[in-house]
């Protein structure tokens, strides 16, 4: 990349895990698209999934009281998640870029719709632990091709309903475990190199600066004004990535 696309890249990435802290969502799905005009999908994946396991493990670790309020959710997703995790992987490894660019910009495009509809409906008991399945192997099949889990994920975890801290929790058990698997079947599958790694170590150093700075944001303001920063940003990101 050259000097201006790198200041591009490091802008996104500080904005979008600033983001991150605040309500839990964005990275990823922000950070990606970026990247992946620049360098490709695949390329883009495997170095996000570095600073992306750093923030959720951190954000986990922060919501870890909300833990028991979401196990019974949590523990089908992680198990759906991890087996269409790394068949997701196997697809990106042997799928056309170009393929995975359109897929990525429609499934933001459809997140950002999602949002905007903001259904108003809680799903409980018995109905939302058989749906845990299904959300868990879908977003995990999502999370190994594009690193974005989000749009199956967050809109599980959303129509429970949960405070804010369960939320955050909720999302962030599956996005950690499913980024953890996504990073082992890359490297098992050929998916990292030296220049991946160190790039991906790199872009740890302003996830590092940035996410307490947004934990603690998040811990005493509204995230509404945020979300919606994201959304547009995001909704940029796509079309740039399905035009390109």
């Amino acid at each position: 990349m050259e000097a201006g696309e790198v200041a591009i890249v490091v802008v996104v990435v500080t904005v979008a895990f600033f983001v991150k802290g605040v309500t839990g969502l964005g990275g990823p799905p922000l950070v990606i698209p970026v990247i992946a005009t620049f360098m490709g999908v695949e390329w883009a994946v495997a170095v996000v999934a570095i600073p992306a396991a750093l923030a959720n493990g951190w954000l986990l670790f922060e919501n870890r009281a909300s833990l028991p309020v979401v196990r019974p959710f949590v523990a089908p997703m992680l198990a759906a998640g991890v087996v269409g995790t790394i068949l997701g992987v196997m697809i990106l490894l042997t799928v056309d870029d170009r393929i995975m660019s359109v897929v990525l910009g429609v499934l933001i495009l459809l997140y950002i719709a999602w949002y905007l509809l903001n259904p108003s409906y809680r799903l409980s008991g018995r109905t939302a632990r058989l749906l845990a399945w299904p959300a868990g192997f879908g977003g995990g099949v999502l999370h190994g091709t594009t690193g974005v889990a989000a749009p199956i994920v967050a809109t599980y975890v959303h129509s429970l309903q949960l405070p804010r801290s369960g939320f955050v929790a909720g999302i962030s058990v599956p996005f950690f475990v499913l980024g953890m698997v996504q990073m082992v079947s890359l490297l098992a599958f050929g998916g990292y190199d030296q220049e991946r790694i160190v790039a991906g170590l790199a872009v740890c150093i302003p996830v590092l600066l940035v996410t307490p700075v947004g934990m603690w944001l998040g811990r005493r303001l509204s995230s509404q004004t945020f979300q919606y920063a994201v959304l547009v940003v995001l909704g940029l990101a796509a079309v740039r990535l399905l035009i390109g």
